[in-house]
C-alpha cells in the first residue's frame, strides 16, 4: 500500500532533507509541500494525501491551531507533527486537535517509517516518556460501582441490597436501626447515583462482568 504524504514545512531546506529521507522507501510517495495554510489547503484539495507531517512553528499559525484546522476540514486526514521543536508542553492540545501521531526530526528514518505505517492501521507510536505520564480521565459517573468510595459499612449493605434483602433483614444483619439503615441507603443511592435498590442492583449487574461483587466484598 502507497502512503501519500504531504510536508508542512517553512523551511526549503529542511525540506528538502525530509524528502530525501522519505524518497528511498518504496511505500511512500512525496505529493508535495506547503508552507502557509493557502498553499497547503490547495494541495490536501489536489493531492488527497494520507497523511500530512506538520512542523509546529510556522511563520502565520502555530501547528496546534493548524492542525485542529486541518482535522475539522479534512476528518479522514492524518496528521503527524514532525518537528524540531519540542512537542511536549503542546501535547494534550495536539491530542484533542485530532493529530495522529507526534515525532521529533532527530528520529531516525526507521522510526518515521514505522510511525506512518502504524498511523495507516489505525495505530499510533508514543515515546514511553510521555505514554507514562498519560491518565484516563473519566467522569465521576463513569466509575464503575467498585471504584466509588464506600464506607466498610455502606459496602456491607451494598452486598446485602445486591442479595435481596429487605430493610428490615438488612438492620438485622448489620446491628442497626431500620431508620439507620434508610439513612445508609440514601448516601449509598447519592453515590452511585441511583435512585433506589432497583436501580443500584441494575448498576452492579451492568458491573458484573468486570468483577463480580461476590470477589470485590469480601464480608
Amino acid at each position: 500500500m502507497l502512503i501519500k504524504i504531504l510536508l508542512i514545512e517553512k523551511d526549503e531546506h529542511i525540506a528538502q532533507k525530509i524528502i530525501s529521507l522519505l524518497e528511498p522507501m518504496d511505500h511512500i510517495v512525496i505529493c508535495g509541500c506547503g508552507t502557509s495554510w493557502g498553499d497547503s489547503i490547495e494541495l490536501i484539495e489536489s493531492e488527497e494525501p494520507h497523511i500530512v507531517l506538520l512542523e509546529l512553528n510556522l511563520n502565520e499559525d502555530h501547528g496546534v491551531t493548524l492542525s485542529a484546522n486541518l482535522k475539522k476540514r479534512y476528518p479522514q486526514l492524518h496528521i503527524i507533527v514532525y518537528t524540531g521543536y519540542d512537542y511536549a508542553p503542546f501535547f494534550n492540545q495536539l491530542i484533542e486537535s485530532g493529530v495522529s501521531g507526534m515525532l521529533t526530526k532527530s528520529a531516525s528514518a526507521t522510526e518515521l517509517a514505522e510511525l506512518l505505517t502504524a498511523v495507516m492501521h489505525g495505530k499510533t507510536v508514543i515515546p514511553l516518556h510521555l505514554f507514562q505520564q498519560i491518565k484516563l480521565h473519566r467522569s465521576e459517573h463513569d466509575k464503575h460501582y467498585w471504584e466509588i468510595d464506600l464506607t466498610p459499612t455502606e459496602q456491607h449493605i451494598l452486598e446485602l441490597i445486591y442479595k435481596r434483602y429487605t430493610n428490615a433483614l438488612i438492620a438485622k444483619k448489620v446491628h442497626l436501626s431500620e431508620s439507620s439503615v434508610e439513612k445508609y441507603l440514601r448516601k449509598i443511592y447519592d453515590k452511585l447515583r441511583v435512585r433506589n435498590k432497583i436501580e443500584a442492583i441494575e448498576r452492579m449487574q451492568q458491573d458484573q462482568s468486570f468483577r463480580p461483587v461476590s470477589q470485590h466484598y469480601k464480608l
